[in-house]
């Protein structure tokens, strides 16, 4: 990705951000924020402390999104586009046992996901940036966990028992 030029993104950004994290469970965002931009490291900031407080550190994080957009505007359709094989890619090495979309960004790229992936399933929710924004932060983390925790369960979803590689 570092010398990706699909889009002109890659010329404004610090770092392209790719995927981070094990775990059977791909949680995808929009694109990175100033902290995420800076470091290269998906959910890092407030939303990603959130999101990490309600589902945990043992999963993978990435955004649809590789390089932050100028002033922190929602990407371009063209700009989603662009990034999409950087996705793909990701979603064969991880291998998930599901995909978590998080806000309509990633959610725009549920059906084709779907049908490139029929055997993974889907689960949608809003971004924990809005639940910062809505001042619904503690609903937000208590509904995420509850769900994941109960498909993680129901599923026997583990590191251990899918063999995923480390």
């Amino acid at each position: 990705m570092e010398d990706c030029h699909r889009c002109k993104l890659r010329d404004t950004c610090t770092f392209p951000v790719g995927g981070h994290g094990k775990g059977v469970i791909m949680y995808i965002g929009e694109a990175p924020g100033e902290l995420e931009d800076k470091y290269g490291i998906p959910f890092i900031g407030l939303s990603g402390r959130l999101l990490r407080k309600a589902v945990g550190d043992d999963n993978y994080f990435t955004k649809a999104v590789k390089c932050r957009p100028p002033n922190n505007r929602k990407p371009t359709k063209e700009e989603i586009g662009a990034c999409f094989p950087h996705l793909v890619k990701e979603i064969e090495e991880v291998k998930p046992a599901m995909i978590v979309f998080l806000g309509r960004t990633a959610q725009s790229l549920s059906k084709r996901i779907q049908e490139m992936y029929p055997e993974i399933p889907q689960k949608f929710f809003y971004h924990p940036s809005y639940a910062l924004r809505t001042g619904k932060a503690s609903q937000w983390v208590e509904e995420i966990k509850k769900e994941m925790d109960f498909y993680k369960e129901v599923y026997s979803w583990s590191l251990e028992n899918l063999q995923q590689p480390l």
